[in-house]
């Protein structure tokens, strides 16, 4: 990642994104604070954000998970935070350059060799909606989760490589619908598909059921303490995510770069 473009958007923007290595036995916490904007991503928040995931990427303790979650657990994450974006991003190179970190960052955090899931609680609308698809599972709630594909009615395409991904977790069909055709879809239509791995009733009962969910990879005995090997589990992971063939920043870059402010 260019250095430049972390040092010059490391201070732009409101909000933050926290990570707790130690928040359960095995799993880590991340934490995207920007409440007063739906949790959406300063220049400050994905240059923090890139620097959690290459963290994790070097983790050699004993984590097994991470969780996402949104501050205040009303939203999950609304995208790209505008007013950073119209104070900061009013040149076609700025722009590439903050969305290319995203998607780099994104692209590596389908990669960590650990079990990754975020609780959705609220909406996950535009570049959340991209967010969304890179996690290997995902809780959301009846009582207030949503994704909105807000990107073509926002005049872009998908800059941070969540098409490619939807595609591969709910099929062209369903994915250029969603997508391309700006749906809002609720939680129940998301589990329906396969998007949602855990559908609960309330919010409240979100983390907890998550951290339930999680068990499997944590304990062969709770009662007794005994864990799952954390090495065999980070193994058995990135076994599951080895590369293959798939879209890259470049094709990414030139429909992206024909698309930025083409809204009418």
């Amino acid at each position: 990642m260019n250095s430049t473009t972390l040092s010059y958007f490391s201070d732009k923007g409101q909000g933050t994104v926290r990570l707790d290595l130690t928040y359960q036995p095995g799993i880590a916490l991340v934490t995207l604070d920007n409440p007063k904007r739906h949790n959406a991503l300063s220049g400050k928040m994905m240059v923090e954000f890139h620097h959690i995931i290459t963290r994790l990427e070097k983790n050699t303790n004993d984590l097994v998970a991470v969780i996402f979650i949104g501050a205040d657990l009303k939203s999950f994450c609304a995208g790209l935070d505008l007013s950073f974006a119209r104070e900061y991003l009013s040149n076609p190179k700025d722009t590439m350059a903050i969305n290319e970190m995203m998607y780099h960052a994104i692209d590596k955090l389908t990669q960590l060799p650990l079990i990754t899931m975020a609780v959705a609680l609220g909406g996950s609308i535009g570049g959340g909606s991209e967010l969304i698809t890179a996690f290997d599972f995902i809780c959301m709630s009846q009582e207030s989760g949503f994704v909105h594909f807000v990107q073509t009615r926002m005049g872009v395409s998908s800059p941070w490589g969540g098409m490619a991904r939807l595609i591969s977790i709910v099929g062209k069909k369903k994915g250029l619908i969603w997508m391309a055709g700006g749906a809002k879809i609720d939680a129940k239509e998301a589990f329906e598909h396969g998007l949602v791995d855990l559908l609960v009733e309330k919010d409240l009962d979100c983390l907890d059921q998550t951290l339930l969910f999680l068990k499997p990879f944590l304990w062969v005995d709770e009662s007794t303490q005994k864990r799952v090997s954390p090495v065999a589990v980070r193994g058995m992971k990135q076994l599951a995510v080895v590369k293959k063939e798939e879209t890259d920043w470049k094709l990414v870059q030139s429909i992206l770069s024909g698309t930025l402010f083409s809204k009418l």
